[in-house]
């Protein structure tokens, strides 16, 4: 079936007037921003829709959390949806773990051009121009999956439709993870493995592009088609770090399609590690960290940027950063060193001092409790590692999204990573 070029913007996560947290002390002004960063995070998704010339805005769960019922949310959501409708542009809607289908329909009013999908049941929702066909949009998974309540002809990607381009939504919330590029299951109960089957399903039928809206940056490719997960428009805190934003998808006449990342976010977080050695003085630690902040580029709007720094060493100069005062000197000499850099405010917060460095080839075989740990260490391979990673996989702990980020950070980190800070760790805590 021939397909006609088109383009939309995906986001996902918006979490409207939810709090940022772990900011730190903030000036009023940086406060202020931090208060408003979700809602400029939205609004710079429509003018980035309608600036693209996009057909259309595709949001994939978490856009403002039901329990609150905050106004401004709400307010926020159909000022946007109104803005779009005045440029033609359609908005398709897939509802999360925190914003439900039943919450849309009660607080939000959804004007014409909004399309609420509820499940994975529901038909495909043919997306038009000019009278012509561009896609198919429809769930392929949800939160609430439940292979026992499914209808007899069963969830919509299990059915054969004809489109010139499938959209298939795995939105926020739904209980799955990725590794290897497939879909696996975080738990043995039922609606993991039955959100499992139905992704399985879509990547098997060569679904063209798969909206995932967990938050957590994600692309994976299989034969056919991609699945992509934008990452959250506004970090909240300094889990997911970096410039944050949406994704422009291109989906040419012919060909494989391309994604261009928009960073909308105002505020951003980075965690910066490094060593201090007994030898560096004060110069030169604010020397390496001014060059580690150099190193990272603002994008577009970014105002405000939260600095984590986490720092280990030995020496008398780690010995004073415990010190407030030391701190404080610290980040006003890092700040003379940056300035006229670049445009953007900081602020700086020391998150951890680990008085460990580098191993010291010269330093005393290790003894006693730390020489048998690091045998046992020693015995363990990424086998061990895999095994132990797969258990809390399929605890229904990690359902939660904090447990789940952890989850994704353990399996980003690697064994190598894991075994070096638990080789460090031990070696401050049994030595």
């Amino acid at each position: 079936m021939s397909r006609d070029a088109f383009r939309f913007v995906h986001a996902t996560s918006l979490r409207l007037d939810e709090p940022l947290s772990g900011t730190g002390m903030l000036s009023p002004d940086d406060r202020a921003l931090a208060e408003d960063a979700t809602f400029y995070a939205f609004e710079q998704i429509v003018e980035t829709t309608i600036g693209a010339q996009a057909d259309f805005l595709l949001l994939t769960g978490n856009c403002f959390h039901s329990r609150t019922q905050s106004l401004r949310a709400r307010v926020a959501l159909e000022k946007g949806f109104e803005r779009l409708a005045a440029h033609q542009v359609a908005v398709y809607i897939s509802p999360g773990s925190q914003d439900p289908a039943s919450s849309w329909r009660t607080l939000i009013h959804l004007p014409p051009n909004v399309t609420l999908l509820s499940d994975e049941e529901q038909e495909p929702v043919a997306v038009m121009r000019d009278g012509r066909v561009l896609a198919a949009v429809y769930i392929v998974a949800s939160p609430h999956s439940d292979e026992t309540k499914w209808s007899a002809s069963g969830p919509t990607v299990m059915q054969r439709h004809q489109a010139p381009f499938r959209i298939g939504i795995v939105p926020a919330g739904t209980p799955l993870a990725w590794k290897d590029g497939r879909p696996v299951a975080i738990n043995n109960l039922g609606l993991s493995r039955a959100a499992v089957t139905l992704v399985e399903t879509a990547i098997a039928d060569q679904t063209e592009y798969l909206a995932l809206g967990e938050g957590l940056p994600r692309t994976e490719y299989y034969p056919g088609g991609l699945a992509h997960d934008p990452g959250c428009s506004q970090s909240l805190d300094g889990t997911v770090s970096g410039s944050r934003g949406c994704t422009v998808v291109n989906v040419p006449v012919h060909g494989s399609v391309t994604m261009d990342s928009v960073a909308v976010a105002p505020v951003r977080w980075e965690t910066i590690s490094l060593v201090v050695e007994p030898s560096h003085n004060w110069d030169d630690l604010v020397e390496r960290m001014a060059l580690a902040v150099m190193e990272r580029v603002a994008d577009n709007d970014e105002r405000l940027w939260i600095l984590n720094w986490r720092i280990s060493g030995q020496g008398p100069i780690f010995d004073s950063l415990p010190d407030r005062n030391s701190q404080h000197e610290l980040w006003e000499l890092v700040e003379a060193e940056l300035e006229g850099e670049t445009d953007v405010r900081r602020s700086h917060r020391l998150i951890s001092v680990e008085n460990y460095g580098p191993v010291d080839s010269n330093r005393s075989a290790p003894t006693g409790l730390l020489r048998q740990f690091l045998e046992i260490l020693d015995g363990l391979d990424g086998k061990d590692f895999d095994h132990v990673r797969q258990l809390m996989h399929k605890h229904p702990a990690f359902e939660r999204m904090d447990w789940r980020q952890a989850k994704d950070l353990l399996d980003r980190t690697g064994f190598t990573g894991v075994e070096r800070q638990t080789r460090e760790l031990a070696a401050r805590w049994l030595d």
